[in-house]
């Protein structure tokens, strides 16, 4: 235990710079208390740590650094978040967000509108695939009609940030999905399919807690409908699933996002090429973080070794196919809470539960649909995470009423339990 210990006590000093900045920050009632110091910053102590740590030259410190960086799948997430950002930028500036907005005020009645947030967030989370901009757009809306009394302020913040995590979870652009995926080197529409199981589940068992709370007759009144400005979307979801690479996809559905503008919206090719760059700065944070934890990874790969034989993974003890399961819901679950952010979560355990699933004959779209899920459940509930933080802030209520009340995370996180539990295929 002591060596595990010293391997990995670079990972220990980032956790415990960037959780414990968060905790200072947040005891002083600081605003997004745990986005004040950059993960990208926090994380340099634990890299210079790791570097002492090691035996060798330095060459052949830096060659490990430098192999764990540029990892395939690190660089193939890297190129993804370029993309996925700016198609999110792009979708954003022609009006696609707000057409996909009001579509889904059209088709909800209006005496259910806590229901009609739920699939509204959870429609232009999938759509955009982020869902702290999913809940900017809808928040402030949601906020209005508890304002109003169509429903209570914390239930209303707390429905918008569960179709916020189902659409985290589900997006095909989503930096969290990309994440689990590429470490789990996993096919997409497989786990898209699995994944869709377990959350449309869940979003129906939420849908019918809903049904069973108070909310006014008030109304929101809809925008003109644009159909076209749906097409990247639908682009991206249906040459997704028919599987298409997912490189392919994104520069479609880009192209079509910008085609769409030019010939309807009076947007120019030089507004798109800007877009396009602001939509690649939007992830520099977590395209060089990955590559810093990539290279970390490297530096601690005695100690990942290390911690595979303490847990059993050896040719004279292979675990289980449900115990892998459930270990991967509980690691990925710990680091969320202690880093706050789902997506670094996914990245720092990836390649471990990689070997360790591997180890079990897991399919890699399992273990990648529950490193998405229960990255997503935990960041959705924990009251100092992003997304709880901002919609509390709009709502102007406190934090802890809000994760209290996010009964989609709950659900999710239960039916997916339920599913590994029952699954008697991976057993045989």
């Amino acid at each position: 235990m002591r060596a595990l210990l010293y391997h990995f006590s670079p990972l220990v000093l980032f956790i415990t710079l960037y959780l414990g900045s968060g905790l200072y920050f947040a005891y002083h009632h600081v605003d997004m208390a745990f986005y004040q110091i950059s993960p990208v910053v926090a994380i340099l102590p634990a890299l210079i740590l790791a570097w002492f740590l090691q035996t060798g030259t330095a060459t052949q410190i830096m060659q490990r650094f430098l192999d764990g960086a540029r990892h395939r799948d690190i660089l193939t997430m890297c190129f993804i978040f370029l993309l996925a950002g700016a198609l999110g930028i792009v979708t954003k500036q022609i009006g696609c967000v707000d057409a996909t907005i009001n579509l889904a005020l059209h088709l909800v009645p209006a005496r259910f509108l806590l229901i009609g947030i739920f699939i509204a967030s959870a429609f232009i989370a999938t759509a955009i695939g982020t869902s702290l901009g999913t809940i900017a757009t809808l928040a402030p809306i949601a906020a209005e009609l508890a304002t109003q009394g169509a429903f209570p302020m914390a239930l209303g913040m707390a429905t918008v940030v569960g179709g916020a995590m189902f659409g985290d979870n589900l997006s095909l652009i989503s930096d969290t999905t990309i994440a689990a995926v590429t470490s789990q080197g996993a096919d997409w529409r497989k786990k898209l399919y699995l994944n869709s199981i377990i959350a449309g589940v869940a979003s129906i068992i939420t849908i019918l807690i809903l049904l069973g709370t108070h909310d006014g007759a008030i109304t929101l009144t809809p925008g003109p409908l644009s159909l076209v400005h749906l097409v990247p979307y639908l682009l991206l979801i249906g040459l997704a699933i028919y599987g298409i690479n997912v490189f392919i996809v994104l520069i479609a559905s880009l192209a079509s996002a910008g085609a769409i503008g030019i010939w309807y919206d009076q947007y120019t090719i030089l507004a798109f090429s800007k877009d396009i760059a602001t939509g690649f700065a939007s992830m520099h944070e977590i395209t060089i973080l990955s590559l810093l934890v990539g290279g970390l990874s490297g530096l601690l790969h005695t100690g990942i070794s290390q911690l595979r034989s303490y847990m059993g993974e050896t040719r004279h003890h292979t675990p289980k196919p449900r115990t892998a399961q459930l270990a991967t819901a509980w690691i990925v679950s710990l680091f969320d809470a202690l880093i706050a952010n789902n997506t670094i979560a996914i990245i720092f355990c990836g390649d471990f539960i990689k070997e360790v699933t591997q180890a079990a004959r897991i399919p890699a779209h399992y273990t990648a649909a529950w490193l998405d899920i229960f990255s997503c459940v935990v960041q959705g509930i924990i009251p100092y995470g992003a997304q709880i933080l901002l919609a509390s802030s709009i709502g102007g209520i406190s934090p802890l009423s809000v994760s209290a009340s996010v009964y989609y995370c709950y659900v999710l996180a239960i039916v997916a339990l339920f599913y590994i539990a029952m699954n008697k295929k991976l057993e045989a």
